[in-house]
């Protein structure tokens, strides 16, 4: 009978990835699915060229079962494995056609499904238990060395910090010369633009406190007069070029930094040296660090100030002494993250307060530091940016979601909406071009048509409208979210990934910004930028549903594990992917730069409390 359900287990989970296969000919050549019939099924799947590669899953499939099935599971993994299993059979419609048509148009579809939700299901949850089991057993320490990293190991032993220093600087160096002066997107170049007092499209959104003040807080202020300042130093000593090199240099230098604090700490700590070298290796030759070190975007900043935030938290879950000093860096460390990124005060809050109920003896100063670090970035925020004319960001940031379902509602539905109601949404978003601005993947040409002018009860009677309108197709609202959030959570999908092409936004207002004339070798490296997320298995590290999955598996490996302690560790990185479900983009590769840089820190923390508990 084991005998039959594994093999039953094996070729339907084959037979799922291959309705895949099919299911994405047909989309190519019918562009619909509505009309899904027995006899285009059988078609496709006869001239179908995918059988062998089905044929060694199937075969690998029993193998694995024959060993597995009757692996001993835990309840959370179990709940997990549902979860994932959802995004899978979901997130492969929605990565296709936008909607769940590819799960429940038809009766032939909702079988298909209905087939893959219990095979993925299956062989999910026994991956999860897999895992868990051989991470508790598995021990760094037994893997030996190869004799040609002996002397490289010796001096890096004794010169951790120059060691690390120097082979990022010369990995990264191709790219800091090619790329001189920096990587420049639209953010940061409209950011320079509004420290030189020229206007951009952030104060169409908003009324200015002052019509000569085109500055506003939608980028953080900190960050815009850091990255303004370093080039206007530049611009006043005849090169606004070499200004925007020293910016560069300052975070490549901070990056460095944060990255050789990591791997030092992961040494005080006793990590094999296989598992920092693995890690040094990534840091540097993985593409995706030294352009985004190079990118002047505040996420590259806001990440190397989390991986120090995260760090200072496993000290104090570890009980290390604490100094007035330290309480004080600390507190100001949580400061510069707020000042950094708006949504840093909300990583912070997702995670220093459980510190305070975790931390007992310590309850009183580890709630003065974040009192602290709060009461200094609201006087940031409601004292000294009105006091210098500064107007904060615009509230349509904050409502990319029900904006986007109002945006399909109009595109599908525009019949069902009455005059009345096309009047209330017409005041706030100009419902004339609503339903052509509509994007699914992002929000920000909806957003764009903002009436600034918009009052407290304009919002009102907005979501009045909106709430009615969920009644009447609620499904549209489902299709309208899953459309700029499913990225974070399905794997099998990949969007932008990083900064390269040359932005000519400070040239357009007469500001000399240029590449210099390295083309070559910066297309070289721009391609094998581009192309790192499509390598086997390495392109994972820069996946951005897969990390989503990996920080969930961490979450469930610390609660059944007894490590329920360390959660706090991984919270930064799931505030951030909350905040970025609520975002403007799917799957937005910079705003989730932080959780890549800081995973490896959280890996080796997490492996290293296993090891000691």
């Amino acid at each position: 009978m084991k005998k039959l359900q594994i093999f039953l287990l094996s070729i339907f989970t084959s037979l799922a990835i291959y309705s895949e296969f099919i299911l994405k000919e047909i989309i190519i050549v019918y562009n619909k699915i509505n009309k899904l019939d027995l006899t285009k099924l059988i078609k496709f799947s006869y001239t179908n060229t995918n059988f062998l590669l089905i044929l060694i899953i199937t075969i690998a499939l029993i193998i694995f079962y024959k060993k597995y099935i009757d692996i001993k599971t835990k309840k959370a993994y179990s709940i997990l494995s549902f979860i994932f299993t959802f995004f899978l059979v979901f997130g492969f419609s929605y990565s296709l056609v936008g909607d769940a048509s590819l799960v429940l148009s038809n009766p032939i579809l909702i079988l298909i499904s209905l087939i893959k939700y219990y095979v993925y299901y299956k062989f999910l949850k026994t991956i999860l238990n897999l895992l868990d089991q051989k991470l508790t057993t598995f021990d760094l320490t037994k893997i030996k060395v190869p004799r040609f990293l002996t002397k490289f190991q010796n001096y890096y032993e004794r010169h951790p910090y120059k060691t690390t220093i120097l082979v990022l600087l010369l990995a990264w160096m191709p790219y800091l010369i090619s790329f001189y002066p920096a990587i420049l997107s639209p953010d940061p170049a409209n950011q320079i633009r509004q420290y030189y007092g020229l206007p951009t499209h952030y104060i169409e959104g908003v009324k200015l406190i002052d019509e000569n003040v085109v500055i506003t807080n939608h980028h953080p202020v900190f960050h815009t007069f850091i990255l303004g300042g370093f080039t206007k130093l530049g611009d006043n000593l005849g090169s606004l070029n070499f200004g925007l090199f020293m910016f560069t240099a300052f975070q490549v230098f901070l990056v460095i930094s944060a990255i050789t604090y990591l791997l030092v700490y992961l040494k005080k700590l006793n990590m094999p040296f296989i598992y920092r070298f693995i890690a040094l290796l990534l840091f540097a030759l993985v593409p995706v660090f030294p352009l985004y070190a190079l990118s002047s975007v505040k996420d590259t900043f806001f990440g190397a100030l989390l991986v120090f935030y995260l760090i200072e938290m496993h000290k104090l879950l570890k009980g290390t002494p604490y100094k007035k000093i330290n309480y004080i860096c600390l507190t100001f460390l949580m400061l510069f993250m707020m000042l950094v990124r708006n949504n840093g005060a909300i990583i912070v809050l997702f995670s220093f307060p459980l510190l305070i109920f975790i931390i007992k003896e310590k309850r009183l100063p580890l709630i003065i530091m974040l009192l602290s670090s709060f009461f200094m970035y609201e006087a940031h925020n409601k004292i000294l940016l009105p006091a210098m004319h500064i107007t904060n960001g615009s509230i349509r940031e904050m409502l990319s979601i029900p904006f986007q379902q109002t945006a399909r509602y109009a595109k599908y539905y525009p019949k069902d909406l009455s005059k009345k109601e096309i009047k209330v949404i017409d005041k706030i978003l100009n419902y004339e071009t609503l339903s052509k601005r509509y994007k699914p993947n992002i929000s920000d040409p909806v957003k764009n048509e903002f009436n600034k002018d918009t009052t407290t009860k304009d919002l009102i009677a907005y979501f009045k409208v909106w709430f009615n309108c969920f009644f009447r197709h609620p499904g549209v609202y489902f299709d309208a979210t899953i459309n700029t959030v499913y990225g974070y959570f399905y794997p099998n999908t990949s969007n932008w990934y990083i900064y390269y092409s040359y932005d000519t936004r400070l040239q357009e207002s007469n500001l000399d910004y240029h590449y210099n004339g390295l083309s070559m070798p910066r297309n070289i490296l721009s391609s094998i930028g581009v192309s790192y997320p499509y390598i086997p298995i390495l392109g994972s590290l820069v996946n951005i549903g897969f990390i989503v999955w990996v920080h969930l598996f961490i979450l469930c490996y610390l609660i059944t594990n007894n490590l329920k302690k360390y959660i706090p560790l991984i919270m930064p990185a799931l505030s951030l992917v909350l905040i970025l479900v609520a975002g403007p983009v799917n799957t937005y590769f910079r705003y989730f730069f932080p959780v890549v840089l800081t995973l490896p820190l959280i890996l080796g923390l997490i492996y290293l409390e296993k090891r000691h508990s």
